[in-house]
């Protein structure tokens, strides 16, 4: 799989479940959210000429910040814009995820190694709630919004994803989620956590094969995944995974 087909089944959301509403210019594509979550609002690419990039990024960003929500922009590889990233830092976005996309053929190869946590898959009020909290230091208000949002997708008759909570006896320490592929044969895996003070102990390598087994059970041959440059993406690349491009995540608060 090339860095076109990866990046187009990272991109490959669900509107319906999410609760957000997708705009595709064909030069840009971008998502309003029902909330001001960052997550929630953003541009998933932008595809521009150079001289035409600081004045079409200061009229999206001008968009975002008069709808009050704070907001992500997505930069990958085949949806940059030269001189974007020098448009974004001016503005006051800064560089929050810079990740690699890998991809593999699955099941890979190899045992992974026994450990002491139960994997639950995130079902109910509990499950998402405990997900949300391996994030610590979210107020109040972010939680409720995150639960409401995580509960609407849950509920989706049609969501092609899901999520699974790590627990060591009771606390839970880990959450990764997964999206399946409109086309049928990828998962995405999609965001994964891990309590501060857990880290470095297995818990995500025990989330990565919870969810590459329920894939292959599902009749998935490819996963996508974007990783962190620095943390997790070495892991992956040791079990099998390969590079196929870069990608970043700049955040505005407001």
């Amino acid at each position: 799989m090339d860095a076109d087909v990866a990046e187009r089944v990272a991109l490959d959301d669900e509107p319906d479940c999410e609760g957000f509403e997708r705009i595709d210019r064909g030069d840009i594509r971008y998502k309003v959210g029902s909330d001001a979550l960052p997550w929630s609002n953003g541009v998933s690419y932008a595809r521009w000429r150079p001289e035409v990039v600081e004045e079409r990024a200061t009229e999206v960003i001008a968009m975002f910040r008069e709808r009050g929500v704070a907001f992500t922009w997505q930069i990958g590889p085949n949806t940059d814009a030269i001189g974007l990233s020098g448009v974004l830092a001016a503005h006051g976005l800064h560089k929050e995820v810079d990740s690699l996309i890998l991809t593999a053929k699955i099941p890979i190869r190899g045992r992974l190694p026994e450990n002491d946590l139960r994997l639950v898959e995130e079902t109910d009020e509990r499950t998402a709630s405990d997900a949300i909290r391996v994030v610590r230091d979210r107020s109040s208000d972010e939680v409720r919004t995150r639960l409401e949002a995580r509960m609407r997708y849950l509920r989706c008759p049609s969501r092609r994803g899901g999520g699974v909570v790590a627990y060591r006896k009771t606390l839970a320490v880990g959450h990764g989620a997964w999206r399946y592929g409109s086309e049928g044969d990828t998962v995405y895996l999609d965001r994964a956590t891990t309590l501060q003070p857990h880290r470095r102990s297995g818990v995500y390598t025990a989330i990565l094969g919870w969810r590459l087994d329920r894939a292959v059970r599902d009749g998935k041959t490819t996963a996508v995944v974007t990783a962190e440059r620095s943390s997790i993406a070495p892991i992956l690349m040791r079990k099998g995974f390969r590079e196929v491009g870069a990608l970043q995540v700049w955040i505005s608060a407001s």
